[in-house]
């Protein structure tokens, strides 16, 4: 790549506080894998995060003042959270109008009609970045030709509307790719940091690493958005691809605990026993749990294997008690499979959250109540219950549009329809208000029965039982639609300066 300089590239994480006041932690690991290929290319790169630092706008645009940037870039995770992201946009042309600004992630690849509305943004990136970017500056530096470079979204000279090319190409070989470069991360902090009130992001031992092993999903949940982003195919890294990075995070932070994000980590048996027998190699003092995994490809060898790696918590998305239902949402599960599975998991001592789904188009009342039955029957940890959100892009949206499902108003760009505690789907069966009070008092009587399941997920959930108290009754008064216990501002701010625990909302 031919420059003139060295061009300085700047990252900036939003501040997810500011408008909603819901503090979300992500990790900054695709930001650091993106960091590792943009200096193997000869920029320097600095990072921002004004979301752990809790910067106002102010304090923002005095930093990027001060780091003259040439680019800045931003990964938008959610929908819920584009104000944040486009007024930092807005912060850095303000303060710097030379700064070439790029845009990717989750929030731009599902909804591109919605982020091309800002006259902030330069370019957008959908889908994958770790090809796409440094092909997009290339041509930056090239001939222009930027209808070459596959889901961009740009402006041709003299216009103010975007051109968006299509998403055509994928990554191939995740081994390609470098090892994330954590070296412009105060990671001290980014390792240290506990969500409380959700138990993805709630961990026994710090430091925790988060990684993931694979992308992409086969199958075609009608809810799900996930095959939209990455595509139908599946892309392992190779277990030696994964143990090379599990041994940097262990030798240079110290990790002691693993969260692995994949959806869909069970699909190749034989490279997921290959990474736990690397784990219990290794001898590491080092447990670990997933986000999500798919019950239906499960069988006792490979959990008693995952026990003896370390695995300490599994996360099961069933979706539904309802065989009725399952198919509506084109969700793989057999329901009679699920209890061996579910016995085995117990016995092995490992810790099981389950989730559920509710409100589905074409489900009906007799549905819904047969999904907490299930829930209560199978009596694990922790149940949570959804209530079917349409996201961009996926099936549900366009059934829910097409039936006329939805509220005569709903947008996107409504922040009011952001959330999965809420209702938007109104059918002859149910109507919102009566999915938030049902799924609001039902997660109530299936996890708090007796004293014994209180402690277990407030364990789960990094709170005590006073705090479990308040969130209850917040929950009956509001449905669980808004928590203030799960969602002080002034919390996160206290925290910030001690970032072992930190709280943040959820929906149950």
């Amino acid at each position: 790549m031919v420059k003139i300089k060295q061009e300085n590239f700047l990252f900036i994480i939003a501040n997810t506080a500011w408008y909603q006041k819901r503090y979300w932690q992500s990790s900054p690991n695709t930001l650091a894998l993106l960091t590792a290929i943009l200096k193997k290319e000869g920029y320097t790169v600095r990072l921002i995060d004004a979301n752990l630092e809790n910067l106002d706008e102010n304090q923002l645009k005095v930093r990027i003042k001060a780091e003259n940037p040439d680019y800045v870039l931003v990964s938008g995770m959610t929908l819920e959270y584009k104000e944040c992201v486009h007024k930092t946009f807005e912060l850095t042309k303000e303060v710097s109008p030379h700064t070439i600004t790029i845009l990717g992630g989750i929030y731009p690849t599902l909804s591109i009609n919605v982020a091309t509305l800002d006259p902030h943004l330069d370019y957008i990136i959908r889908s994958e970045g770790e090809e796409r970017l440094p092909d997009l500056l290339r041509e930056i530096h090239g001939k222009k030709e930027f209808d070459k470079v596959d889901g961009l979204a740009y402006r041709k000279p003299g216009e103010s509307n975007f051109t968006i090319n299509p998403v055509v190409k994928r990554a191939k070989n995740l081994d390609l790719f470098p090892i994330p470069d954590y070296s412009n991360f105060d990671m001290d902090k980014y390792l240290n940091v506990n969500q409380k009130y959700t138990q993805n992001f709630y961990f026994k031992r710090l430091p925790v690493g988060q990684l993931m092993t694979s992308r992409g999903c086969y199958y075609k949940c009608a809810f799900c958005s996930s095959a939209r982003i990455y595509g139908n195919e599946v892309i392992f890294r190779s277990p030696q691809h994964v143990l090379s990075e599990i041994d940097m995070l262990v030798k240079n932070y110290g990790i002691k605990e693993l969260n692995i994000v994949d959806d869909n980590i069970l699909i190749d048996r034989k490279k997921f026993m290959e990474l736990l027998q690397g784990l219990i190699d290794r001898k590491y003092d080092l447990q670990w749990k997933n986000n999500n995994m798919a019950v239906w490809l499960m069988d006792e060898e490979i959990l008693e294997k995952m026990k003896q790696s370390g695995c300490y918590q599994i996360t099961l998305s069933i979706e539904s008690g309802s065989p009725h239902s399952l198919k509506l949402m084109k969700k793989p599960v057999v329901l009679e499979n699920t209890y061996p599975i579910i016995k085995k998991i117990k016995e092995l001592g490992i810790e099981l959250c389950c989730r559920f789904i509710i409100g589905y188009p074409g489900e009906t009342w007799d549905d819904i109540r047969q999904t907490f039955r299930y829930a209560e029957e199978i009596d694990v940890d922790a149940v949570l219950f959804s209530i079917a959100t349409p996201l961009p892009n996926t099936e549900l949206y366009e059934l829910a549009v097409a039936e006329k499902l939805l509220p005569s108003d709903f947008s996107f760009e409504n922040p009011k329809y952001y959330g999965f505690g809420k209702g938007l789907i109104t059918t002859n069966e149910f109507t919102p208000s009566e999915l938030e009070i049902l799924r609001a008092f039902e997660w109530d009587r299936i996890n708090f029965k007796t004293e014994a399941k209180k402690k277990k997920y407030c364990e789960m959930f990094g709170i005590n039982l006073d705090e479990l108290e308040v969130w209850r009754k917040g929950t009956r008064r509001n449905f669980g639609i808004d928590v203030e216990a799960a969602n002080l501002l002034s919390d996160v701010n206290e925290k910030k300066e001690n970032t072992a625990e930190v709280s943040t909302k959820t929906a149950q």
